[in-house]
């Protein structure tokens, strides 16, 4: 039985068949995951060109950034999805997820870090940090990006666990298995100057009927 194409070899091709189709649309393809074995996932993660997806999160709200919209990723996966089948990468069935980034978007590449320094970030790393002995995560404010490695500001949380002086956390990205954004939603719950707060519902939601699992 023939062995299949490596992750690489999947992520190369993927890649020559988004990119066209998300540029196709004045787009750009953010990444690629690969997701699962026996019924692979594909996400394709398209985004605005960074200097507009790139905006403050209180500028860009929860809105899909500029120019990416449903209908355009709707039809990036058709044409993907027709490009790949034609090729026959996968050998049973699999699925394909087109869409934006999303406001804690995944970082593929160190020199997407850039527009989001003073942003906050989560790090997963492989192995334990060796200046961190027994640490994989991190989460902490961006404070510099190099060619190959970033630098965090451990958060408070973080910063509590560790000794003094060591409050900041350089990461190689070769060290790094997945980085994503935070994303801090704002305050809604302290009232605005000179109104009292909304006094609770008594009422209680009933369970929807029909709770069945979406496939």
């Amino acid at each position: 039985m023939a062995k299949g194409p490596s992750k690489e070899e999947l992520l190369r091709r993927i890649t020559e068949a988004a990119a066209p189709a998300a540029a196709s649309f004045g787009l750009e393809l953010w990444g690629i995951e690969l997701i699962g074995s026996g019924r692979p996932v594909a996400r394709v993660f398209v985004d605005a060109p960074a200097s507009a997806a790139a905006l403050p999160a209180e500028e860009n709200g929860d809105r899909l950034p500029p120019g990416v919209t449903v209908d355009q990723c709707a039809e990036i996966s058709r044409m993907v999805g027709l490009a790949l089948d034609v090729e026959e990468l996968f050998s049973d069935a699999w699925t394909l997820e087109v869409s934006s980034p999303g406001l804690e978007r995944p970082f593929f590449r160190p020199e997407q870090l850039p527009p989001y320094m003073g942003r906050e970030v989560d790090a997963l790393l492989w192995d334990p940090h060796p200046d961190f002995p027994g640490r994989r995560k991190f989460r902490g404010e961006l404070t510099a990006v190099e060619d190959d490695a970033f630098t965090l500001r451990l958060s408070a949380t973080d910063a509590s666990a560790v000794a003094p002086g060591e409050a900041h956390a350089r990461i190689r990205w070769d060290d790094v298995r997945r980085a994503r954004l935070v994303h801090i939603f704002p305050d809604t719950s302290k009232p605005r100057p000179g109104k009292a707060p909304a006094p609770k519902s008594a009422r209680t939601t009933a369970p929807a009927e029909g709770g069945g699992t979406k496939a």
